[in-house]
């Protein structure tokens, strides 16, 4: 028995030559009198250094974007072709395979299903309706209007969709003679709200809210598509060989290559220039206050009500502005679904973020981007990039799939698929 205050030291049981040294126990036997002496309170400086060096964690946590979901596994995920997707915060949409079919976001659960012949194309149109679009191999044209709860057909025209202007759907055909049908129809329940002939040579530029701009010769006419009525109709003399709607302005370019611009709300006359660069491929882009001509041979910034040069970039851009000082813009001309996106300062057009190694997947609301990576041989990550912050948040992990996906979101869900399956995750 050791003495008050002394150190005994034994072998512990089950250890010995074979762990290649002999490991011990130590044993204290404690004066029965003794007391602990009385915590000393923190000094000032003890305190600042651990608050500093928990906010310097917290800090180093928040930045590396290492922050993540309770799960990464899809709130549901289902197999079979998926593509075209549609979400309405509710339900999914998914066409293929034949078929339109709906599912609910909350568990996935299956809801119904509709044959469809051709692609079809979705349309979300709220107050549980969805507008399938599609047009089979003779080239026949449908719209169907489905009672979004049950799939049912609401009402269907054999005619080809163009746009939706509040609670009308706007349609086109079928064809009489050389003029070009153009009917607005009740969402509700399909019937005629207005009906008019454009003329044939009209070059219809785009639309900007609920107004279609048109380029005639010797005139440039904005329709409101509510109404079907031409409520703006100023002189043009330019011949349009293209024209296109960027935000709140109209452009034409005629077959000499120069630029004419119109405010896109009433129609007046902007200015007037030739096209900044001459190449194969030339097109428009939103880049905030300015409007990007995008070119095979670089991009160049004008300004909105003047058409004075801003700023020159070497690389293509279709872009896509957040604010004054944001905006996303890909190297290519195909959309924002590949590599080379990024995050450009439309003010002077230098890159401000850079999203790799994640890839854009094309999907876009306000300042996030929805990106993609692989983690692992098959196993890829989803999520959201902040063109504000710079930072990527991930949302998602799905296993098994080996090609990029294609997603669609709205403000709550993320819905994507891959080659023999879909998935969806909580944004």
């Amino acid at each position: 028995m050791a003495s008050s205050g002394e150190v005994d030291v034994w072998p512990a049981a089950g250890t010995g030559p074979a762990s290649g040294r002999f490991a011990h126990v130590i044993e204290i036997d404690r004066d029965g009198d003794w007391q602990p002496p009385d915590p000393r309170p923190w000094s000032t400086l003890t305190r600042i250094a651990a608050a500093a060096f928990t906010i310097a964690v917290a800090a180093g946590v928040w930045f590396a974007g290492i922050a993540r979901p309770t799960s990464l596994a899809p709130i549901f995920q289902r197999p079979g072709a998926a593509e075209v997707m549609a979400l309405d915060g509710t339900r999914a949409y998914v066409s293929g395979d034949s078929s339109v079919r709906a599912y609910q976001l909350a568990d996935g659960t299956y809801l119904w299903s509709r044959p469809v012949i051709g692609l079809a194309n979705l349309l979300v149109l709220g107050s549980d309706r969805l507008a399938v679009a599609t047009v089979d191999v003779g080239q026949r044209p449908l719209v169907e209007v489905l009672d979004a709860r049950t799939g049912d057909v609401v009402w269907q025209r054999q005619t080809r969709f163009v746009a939706r202007a509040g609670d009308v759907l706007v349609v086109s055909g079928p064809l009489s003679g050389n003029q070009i049908p153009l009917r607005g129809l009740a969402i509700a329940d399909g019937t005629p709200r207005w009906s008019v002939d454009m003329e044939p040579t009209a070059t219809v530029a785009g639309t900007r809210h609920t107004d279609q701009i048109e380029v005639l010769p010797g005139h440039l006419r904005v329709r409101d598509l509510t109404s079907g009525r031409i409520v703006v109709d100023v002189p043009e003399p330019a011949t349009a060989a293209r024209a296109t709607v960027v935000g709140g302005t109209a452009l034409v370019v005629d077959e000499t290559g120069m630029i004419t611009a119109h405010d896109a709300g009433d129609g007046r006359f902007l200015w007037r220039r030739p096209t900044p660069l001459i190449g194969i491929f030339s097109g428009f882009g939103d880049c905030g206050r300015y409007i990007c001509h995008l070119n095979d041979r670089g991009t160049v910034a004008l300004d909105r009500l003047s058409g004075r040069q801003a700023w020159t970039a070497d690389k293509r851009y279709l872009s896509m502005p957040v604010d004054e000082e944001h905006m996303f813009v890909a190297e290519t001309f195909e959309g924002f679904d590949g590599p080379g996106t990024a995050v450009v300062d439309p003010r002077n057009g230098q890159v401000r973020a850079e999203t790799a190694p994640w890839r854009a997947l094309g999907a876009i609301d306000g300042p996030e981007l929805l990106v993609w990576r692989y983690d692992g041989p098959r196993r890829q990550l989803i999520g959201l990039f902040d063109a504000l912050s710079g930072r990527t948040r991930v949302i998602g992990r799905a296993d098994g799939w080996v090609s990029p996906p294609t997603c669609v979101m709205d403000p709550q869900h993320v819905l994507c698929a891959n080659t023999f399956d879909f998935a969806a995750w909580p944004r």
